[in-house]
């Protein structure tokens, strides 16, 4: 049985974004090296890596946002009902991340005003 090419560009491309080098994933494919150093090569499995890249990233970020929210809940409920000394060091936790997540709102609320205005531009 023959892989198609295309299965095969996708598995090198798998291979590759997480974090393999070409000559190993060819070798583990039993594809020629120049083959696949050629294919490594071009826009679309340049492009292809990438947007798996994004995927595992943002599939990692939906994880630590939910392990974040639990953690969020976690100390709550300490501030609500937990000893004295334990709600201090709690809401310390709390307050602490505080200035952080505001400065990462008016980054990301900055780079949405600049997008659009790119956009902005481009359709005019």
């Amino acid at each position: 049985m023959t892989i198609s090419s295309d299965t095969k560009f996708e598995v090198l491309a798998v291979a590759v974004a997480s974090g393999q080098s070409i000559k190993n994933a060819a070798e583990a494919m039993k594809l020629s090296k120049p083959r696949a150093y050629h294919v490594a090569g071009t826009a679309a499995f340049k492009a292809r890596v990438a947007e798996i890249r994004q995927q595992a990233l943002d599939e990692a970020v939906g994880k630590l946002n939910e392990a974040a929210n639990k953690a969020v809940a976690a100390l709550v409920s300490v501030l609500d009902a937990g000893e004295d000394r334990d709600r201090i060091v709690a809401a310390k936790a709390v307050l602490s991340l505080l200035p952080g997540l505001s400065e990462l709102g008016e980054i990301r609320a900055r780079l949405d005003r600049l997008e659009r205005g790119q956009n902005a531009r481009i359709a005019s």
